[in-house]
Formats: C-alpha cells, structure tokens, sequence
C-alpha cells in the first residue's frame, strides 16, 4: 500500500470535494450570471437609450430657448415694422447670429410667411407649410420640424415675433440633422448601438455602426420622427462568453489556491486570522470605526503583522479626521471666496455702470442746455413775427391792399401759424426741461463713491433712484411717493441708491398684474426709516429666514442671481444700520431700512 502524508491526503480530499462542488455551483452561477447579465445589460440599454433620448431633447430644447432669445431682440421687431429702411441693418445683425457658438442658416419671416431675409442660399415657401400658419395665428408658441433641403435633412426649429402680443413674424433656424448626435459627446454611448432617425418609414440619418438585434423605438410626435435603437446581440454575447470563461478561470484558481492553503497551514493557523484582518479591512475602507486585532498569536509574523496594521489603524483613522476637518475648513473658505467674488463683481457692474452713466448726463446736458436757450429766442422771434403782422395789418388803408393782404394771410395760414407756433414752442421748452431733469437725476444716483463717507440726503437717492426705475414701473404699478424732511446723514450715495433700486425692482417684479408701491421716509428716535411696500405676490413664512442668504432666489432659473438682497444686507450693515422685511403670502411686503443718525 503506497504510504501519504496527511497533508497530502488533506489536501487530496479538498481537492477532489472543491473540484466537485466547483462544478455544480459552476452551472448554477453560469446559468445566474447569464441571466443576470441579459437583465442587467437590457436595463443599462434602456436606460442609455432614455439618457440619449433625453439629451436629443435638451439639445432641441436648448437651441429653441437660445432662439427664441434672439428673436425678442428690438433689431428683429424694427426690422418688421419697417422692412426697407432696416434691411441692411438686419441684413448684417443676422450674418452675426450663433447657436451655442455655431454658426446655422437662419431666416425672418414677415407676418405673411414671406422671407424678410435669410442667411441660406435655398429658397424655401414657408409660407405654405401649416405649422408657419399656425405660429403666424398664435396658436403654437414654437415649432420643431425635419425638412429636406437640397437632398440634405434638418432640424427646423421656429419661434414667433411678438411685439405688443401680436405675432409680427418667425424667426426659424435649419440646424443639420447629425449635428444632434455629434454635439452628444459628454455622452457614454453603448458598443453596439445603432441609431436611426425615421420619419414616415423613411431612413433620415443613422449613428453607429451596422447593428442586427432588438430595437427600440422613441417617438417624437411634435417633430413627426421617431428615434430607433437597436442593441447589436452579437456583442452582448461575446461578452457573456467572454464573463464565464473569466468566472470558470477564478473558480479554478480559488479551487488550487484552497488546496494550497490546506496542505502548508490549515484553516486554525492561517485562514481565520487572515480572514479577520481581512474582515477589519473591509469595516476600515466602509468608514467604520479601526477595531484592533489580537495581538497574541502562536506565529511571530502574524502577531507582528497585527501590531502593525493596529499602530497604522489608528494612524489612518487620526489623519482621516484631521483631513475631514481640514476639508471642512476649506469647503466653508472656499464658499466664502465665491460669495466675496460674486458680490464683489456685482459692486464693480454697478461701479462702472455709474461712471458710464454720468458721463452720458455730462454729454447730454451741454446740446439739451442749448436746444432750450435757442427755443426760448425763437419764442420772442415768433413774438416779434406776429406783432409785425398785426402792425402791418392796421397801417393799411385801402380797402383794396386790405383785401390782397388778407387773401394772403389766409393762403399761407398766418393766423394758424401764429396761434399754434407758441405752444409748440412753450411744449418742446416743457420737453427740454424734462430731459434736463432726468439729466439731473441720473448724475444723482450714478454719483461714483469715494473712499470715504460723503454727507448725504437720503430722500435725494430716493428720488433719482425713482426716476431711474420709473420705465420698470410705470406700467404695472402706482407709485404713492411721502418723503418727509430728513436729517443728512454721513454714507456712501451710489450704493444706498443700489439697495433702492434692488428693493423697488424687487416690488414691481412682485406685482403680476396691475397694484400700488408705497415708498415713505420719516425720523423715528435716532434713526432715519425708509419704509418700501408692495401690494404683490408677498413671501411664503418658511423662506422668510432666507431671502438675505447668497444666491437664494424665488424666481426661475436664469431670472435671478440670489444677490441683490443679499448686498443689500451688507451695505446696509457697512452703514450699521439694519433691514428688515414684513410679508404676507399673497398680498404683498414691506421692506423696512433704518440708518442711523450720526
């Protein structure tokens, strides 16, 4: 009988009872793994399919808001209402037009569907498509369309022109129709896939490469078109052969590795402490708190080695802690940094705003001071003009020479003209003085501030800053101005007016309709309060605690920046006074800022 040794027989019999059990969890786990990986693989294809679904829509989405922005611009508007004498104007505005930087063929049709002008040499009859039709009748708000031009197929994406909510023309762009795939780049795309454009069974443009296999169809009905997906089969397949024959190798390899194990050391002396600190590795890498292991082993290198990975434990978990600290740190600088950086921004916009606004009232004072001196001596020409007249009239003495010179008066209106010459005078003096006074107060509330505090009157700002956001209001709002006398106070001009205009703009934008702003300035104990109220929407309770928080903002995305009561708040505490707000949901608010006396 041929003697073994018993780790050999031990390692025989683990062997043979691995390689057995192998081969039935082999096919149990083979057939799992298929069926996992066909289900898996079906739901990752979906949902790359509904992710690049989804991003063709953004894409459409995206260049239709870009070019409904481009067609509020007053350019297009004058370019309708006068055709001929803006052509040329249009003609060069719209060679300068882009789409997220890219340069398409874009085309104005007048309120008929007629091309006005068009960056494309094809000549196309929108007018006779119905969709033009309904957009000219305001029926649609835009439209998404596939056109062949020349043999090639486009995106036609339209938007209307309103002026005075009439439709006065359509703006319309032809961007290529693979251009919605090629833009796709931050997109991981599935080996495998194919994509077809279809419109009536007709192939319009196909991405990928040549696929048979299951396919998918997402339908565009507002563009008439529908995108096909099909998932080439023989590349799911070559992967799951590809994943049993890698997960028959590791089962082998983990059968050899675990005879090996039994026959040097047994699963006493070698298995479990490596399977605890195995086990401890795992609870550190999931960020739970180091444990230690025992120390106290019968091999030297084991009882070494736990010592070691014990010291270096609590290392890691000490640096790990000053590291979260140490990001928290930088997080909070970091915030801070962007919020000093956006409102530092904003104060040099209204800085250079100032500067450019008083150099304009500078330049329009001068012609407006002499347009007003020469009305005023036309006025006394026309003065003059007129007592001649009169004059002249009553030396006559006969009745012939009365006669002629009446006739002639009267062909030439004289009398009219004398009557009516005066006031138009007197209006357009009226006029002047106008403009001088806006004038006025546009150098008042772009006063440029000086380093230091200047002596200032608060009802002053309140009044140019009025006069600056009179065209914001006018048309939705009543204004009911009371500004009582007030003391002049030490502070910084330009920017108490740019907490004004934050606050009144804020008030008109609240109002949808038509309502009332209350604007009053008293004295109350040491502090002087100015007190702006609004009849609008008003503020909901919970968002009461936020609206001096940076970047909180309550209108949509890319109305607002969440900044304006936000430096508000701090240039009214530059000036240690305070701001506060009183709001009720629905019926309007009230904003209150106290400055004190000094």
């Amino acid at each position: 009988m041929t003697k073994t040794t018993v780790s050999f027989a031990l390692a025989r019999f683990v062997f043979i009872s691995c390689l057995a059990l192998a081969v039935i969890i082999t096919s149990l786990v083979v057939y799992h793994v298929v069926e996992s990986v066909n289900t898996e693989y079906e739901k990752i294809a979906s949902r790359e399919i509904n992710t690049l679904s989804n991003n063709y829509r953004v894409f459409i989405k995206h260049h239709s808001i870009l070019l409904k922005e481009q067609g509020a611009a007053a350019t297009f508007v004058q370019a309708l209402m006068q055709p001929q004498s803006n052509l040329g104007k249009i003609q060069d505005y719209m060679a300068g037009l882009s789409l997220l930087g890219k340069k398409y063929d874009e085309t104005l049709l007048d309120f008929e569907g007629s091309i006005l002008h068009s960056t494309s040499s094809s000549a196309i009859k929108y007018q006779n498509f119905p969709w033009i039709k309904r957009l000219l009748a305001a029926e649609i708000e835009s439209s998404i369309q596939v056109l062949s031009i020349q043999g090639q197929f486009y995106w036609c994406i339209a938007v209307p022109i309103i002026y005075n909510q009439l439709v006065e023309g359509v703006l319309l762009t032809n961007i290529p129709l693979a251009e919605i795939n090629a833009r796709q780049v931050d997109v991981e795309v599935l080996d495998g896939l194919m994509i077809e454009v279809v419109k009536e069974g007709q192939t319009l443009a196909t991405f990928g490469k040549k696929s048979l296999g299951t396919k998918q169809v997402i339908a565009w009905q507002n563009a008439g078109v529908s995108f096909d997906f099909t998932i080439d089969e023989a590349y799911r397949n070559d992967a799951l052969s590809k994943l049993v024959i890698q997960l028959v190798s590791l089962i082998i390899l983990a059968i050899v590795f675990t005879t090996l194990l039994a026959y040097f050391y047994g699963y006493r002396y070698f298995v479990k402490p490596i399977l605890a600190l195995s086990q401890l590795t795992s609870s550190l890498e999931m960020g739970n708190e180091p444990q230690a292991l025992q120390e106290d082993l019968r091999f030297k290198e084991f009882s070494a080695l736990f010592k070691q990975f014990n010291h270096m434990s609590e290392k890691v978990a000490k640096r790990e802690q000053a590291l979260k600290q140490s990001y928290e740190k930088l997080s909070n600088t970091i915030e801070e940094l962007k919020q000093s950086e956006s409102q530092l921004v904003q104060s040099e916009k209204m800085a250079s705003i100032g500067v450019l606004a008083a150099g304009v009232a500078h330049e329009i004072n001068n012609p407006i001071g002499f347009i007003r001196s020469n009305l005023e001596v036309l006025e006394d020409y026309f003065s003059d003009v007129e007592k001649h007249y009169h004059e002249f009239t009553e030396t006559l003495v006969s009745d012939t020479d009365k006669e002629n010179h009446k006739k002639l008066a009267k062909k030439y209106e004289l009398e009219f003209l004398f009557k009516d010459s005066i006031p138009l005078i007197k209006s357009s003096i009226l006029g002047a003085d106008r403009v001088t006074e806006i004038v006025k107060s546009l150098k008042t509330f772009a006063r440029v501030d000086q380093p230091d505090k200047a002596l200032i009157d608060i009802n002053e700002g309140l009044k140019a800053t009025l006069s600056m956001v009179h065209n914001e209001l006018k048309y939705c709002c009543n204004v009911h101005v009371d500004l009582q006398p007030l003391r002049h106070i030490h502070g910084f001009p330009g920017k108490l007016n740019q907490v004004f205009m934050n606050l009144l703009i804020n008030a008109g934008q609240a109002i949808t309709d038509k309502g009332d702003i209350y604007i009053r300035s008293f004295i109350e104990g040491s502090n002087i309060v100015i007190q702006i109220e609004d009849t609008g929407s008003g503020i909901e309770a919970e968002n009461l605690t936020q609206i001096f928080t940076p970047f909180y903002t309550s209108k949509p995305i890319g109305e607002g920046t969440g900044l304006g009561l936000s430096i508000s708040h701090q240039i009214i505490e530059e000036h240690e006074g305070k701001i506060t707000v009183k709001s009720e949901f629905g019926k309007g608010s009230c904003f209150t800022v106290s400055l004190p006396i000094k």
